[in-house]
């Protein structure tokens, strides 16, 4: 096998590929990036078991293909050396077998490859209709939904994204118990008809592979395993089995005071008010109104202090006292995901779930349970 690259070329491939690379494995091989040489392209291919990714590089100006084969080179090591390179070509050689040789410019390496026989066959078809998207519009809807899921592996189901299709709308739902991000979009033309559950991990990966531009997306779905198909990059990933639960019961459709925010100037009070939680009192912080309106965001910790701030809303519905207490990392996290300059927030009661929405996005919504704290 020999071949020579663009360096910037072949380092972006492996930006990419490497989402798929194992860190902690049995199988050493599968801390490795498969390389496959043709005479018309260059193929890597990484797998950690739950994520897959194969990124082809065809043969362009750019490349010049020399010599065919197969390799495994070592993942973290060989993506290491591509970035520390300074010169604008890499001539990667393998011989005797087992040994590899990049050099660029005054510098070499020399590599010694894993055992190729040993990497699992991957194969990167599925054969369903195609989800497409546009990569931009992908890349938000993750963004808005993933950070929701949960973490605790007890309950598999909510470590996940659930993603479902039918007739012209798609909506992606994820939740914890303790909140929920749901987004909602509807197309032109009817999807197939699907509910699959996708891990949260596997598809912020992927999010990290999309760019900001309208490229398309296809995605299908079949033995329990999802494809993405990008560009030149194909993204596997399992599936979670199992039924996701029934959110429609959580979102509240009636409240007692609705209040309109400015949307930076309530991410820097509630991030000021932030900085006094504590462990101990589990990240919670307070917001109160009072008779003219105003509203009151605090955090107490015995061990620290206290903060308070008031903040004048763009508008409330109902004047009056009221108070909550929630978690300041869920009510951040919640803010941050929302488009636009201003939310609305609709409270239902001091122990009832909460929701959060946009002018700017009547498609996406948030529902965070408070905690008692008075």
């Amino acid at each position: 096998m020999k071949f020579t690259i663009n360096r910037d070329l072949l380092l972006d491939a492996l930006n990419n590929v490497s989402r798929g690379l194992s860190s902690k494995t049995p199988m050493p091989v599968l801390t490795g990036i498969k390389i496959e040489v043709s005479k018309e392209d260059i193929t890597l291919i990484t797998t950690n078991r739950e994520i897959s990714v194969k990124v082809v590089l065809n043969k362009v100006e750019n490349i010049d293909i020399l010599e065919d084969g197969v390799c495994v080179v070592p993942g973290k090591y060989f993506i290491d050396i591509i970035k520390k390179l300074e010169g604008d070509t890499v001539e990667f050689t393998l011989f005797d077998a087992n040994t590899i040789k990049i050099i660029s410019e005054r510098t070499t390496f020399t590599l010694i490859s894993l055992d190729y026989s040993n990497y699992p066959n991957i194969n990167f078809s599925v054969n369903s209709e195609p989800i497409i998207l546009g990569s931009k519009v992908l890349k938000n809807y993750i963004r808005q939904t993933a950070f929701a899921a949960g973490v605790n592996e007890s309950r598999m189901i909510l470590t996940g994204v659930c993603l479902e299709t039918n007739q012209n709308k798609l909506q992606m739902i994820a939740t914890d118990s303790y909140r929920l991000a749901k987004k909602v979009s509807l197309s032109e033309n009817p999807y197939p008809k699907t509910k699959i559950i996708i891990p949260s991990k596997s598809i912020e990966e992927l999010s990290k592979i999309l760019e900001d531009e309208s490229e398309d997306v296809k995605v299908y779905f079949a033995n329990n395993r999802a494809l993405f198909e990008y560009k030149n990059i194909s993204f596997i990933t399992r599936l979670i089995e199992g039924t996701f639960p029934d959110t429609s019961s959580i979102i509240p459709t009636e409240h007692i005071v609705e209040i309109k925010f400015n949307k930076p100037l309530l991410l820097s009070t509630v991030d000021r008010a932030s900085l006094f939680t504590t462990q101990n009192n589990g990240s919670i912080i307070k917001m109160s109104t009072d008779a003219n309106g105003v509203v009151q965001i605090a955090s107490i910790s015995t061990e620290i202090g206290k903060v308070v701030e008031e903040i004048v809303p763009l508008n409330i519905d109902k004047k009056g006292h009221f108070q909550i207490a929630f978690s300041a990392k869920y009510f951040l996290e919640a803010i941050k995901a929302f488009d636009g300059t201003e939310i609305v927030i609709k409270f239902t009661g001091e122990l009832k779930p909460f929701l959060l929405t946009s002018p700017d996005d009547e498609n996406f919504v948030q529902v965070i349970l408070p905690v008692r704290y008075f």
